[in-house]
């Protein structure tokens, strides 16, 4: 049986104030005087004009439908199987595109609260705990039973030859050891979708000569955040968080990693008693596994209470900051300069990826 599809995003460097966005720690629309409510409107700095361009991808999403962005991303997905499929046949294997597995794109915009402000921050903090789309209204079995096309395919295989056709798809398997950090993805290891996820979401091989520049702009967000103006700010926030009761924050943007850790170990996945049940698991008897462990109601309740306080707070201390509207011009201003010194290099880039694309 093969391996689930891993749908890989583009490799799309955002900026900073765009990343807080997914935090739902919109500011105040009031130039940080306190008691803002609105959502904060990010705008795109130089550099992410130019990233547009490299990555294909559109910065007006107000002016995208939730339709049209599905059909954006199936479109991709077709590409890749495609590429997948023709692969695959050059290492002697037949392969049926998978043209179902691109996943479902959520809008905000079918939300009741807009994201960002401070009633969904009152209603939903963070969106960890709480249901933000209604997901658990919807049923999880649709009728509708998955079905990999080349499952059969891969069944009728010898334990050697599905080793070696997975190999050829995902590329070798990596090995995990505990304590040590991840090995860092390689599109060259990937196998077939490896390559045809860099030629459709990255520009391709033709781009490779642009590798030096994607290295200098994948690190360039890290310089923003270690820019002392950026320093500063978060220092501004995090003296608001402490007055509000939080202690120790220092880092708007790293303030919610605790809620998620907790979030997660109150699910009760890692926990010792149902990772034995994992493991000594009859997967072949019943391949839906075990039960899903069950979270202490109670928990859960207070946790949901303690998330949406901190996120009313984090949003009052960054409306009462500036915070958002601050970090963009911070972010815009280095952008600028990273333009203004690789300019000829970026526009290139751009041109190439746009042909690649058009091709």
């Amino acid at each position: 049986m093969t391996r689930p599809t891993r749908t890989r995003l583009a490799l799309v460097t955002v900026s900073a104030a765009a990343l807080l966005l997914a935090g739902c720690s919109g500011g105040g629309g009031n130039g940080g005087k306190g008691g803002g409510s609105s959502a904060f409107e990010w705008e795109p700095g130089p550099l992410d004009e130019y990233q547009s361009r490299i990555y294909g991808y559109s910065l007006d999403g107000d002016e995208q439908s939730q339709e049209q962005m599905q059909a954006e991303a199936d479109e991709q997905n077709r590409r890749v199987e495609e590429l997948v499929a023709s692969c695959m046949q050059e290492q002697g294997f037949d392969y049926q595109p998978n043209v179902g597995n691109s996943g479902t794109v959520v809008a905000s915009d079918d939300l009741d609260v807009e994201w960002g402000t401070r009633e969904f921050a009152e209603q939903y903090g963070y969106g960890i705990s709480t249901d933000p789309w209604g997901n658990e209204d919807v049923p999880v079995d649709d009728g509708q039973e998955y079905v990999d096309p080349n499952q059969d395919y891969v069944e009728s295989m010898s334990e050697s030859e599905a080793e070696a056709y997975n190999e050829a798809l995902w590329g070798p398997p990596q090995d995990y050891v505990e304590g040590e950090e991840p090995q860092e993805y390689d599109w060259t290891q990937g196998g077939c979708y490896g390559a045809a996820q860099h030629e459709v979401y990255e520009g391709g091989v033709a781009l490779d000569e642009f590798a030096a520049l994607e290295d200098e702009l994948s690190t360039f967000y890290e310089s923003v955040q270690a820019n002392p103006r950026m320093a500063d700010l978060h220092a501004k926030w995090g003296s608001c968080m402490a007055d509000a009761g939080y202690d120790g924050m220092t880092n708007a943007y790293e303030s919610q990693q605790p809620l998620y850790d907790e979030w997660n170990e109150l699910q009760g996945w890692e926990d010792p008693e149902y990772q034995e049940q994992v493991e000594s698991w009859d997967w072949e008897a019943d391949p839906d596994g075990p039960p899903a462990p069950e979270p202490d109601e109670a928990a859960v309740k207070a946790f949901t209470e303690k998330e949406i306080a901190m996120a009313v707070a984090d949003f009052d201390c960054q409306d009462t900051t500036n915070f958002q509207e601050e970090a963009m011009t911070i972010d815009h201003d280095l952008q600028q300069q990273f333009v203004d010194e690789h300019a000829d290099e970026l526009e290139a880039w751009a041109e190439a990826a746009t042909a690649a694309r058009d091709a």
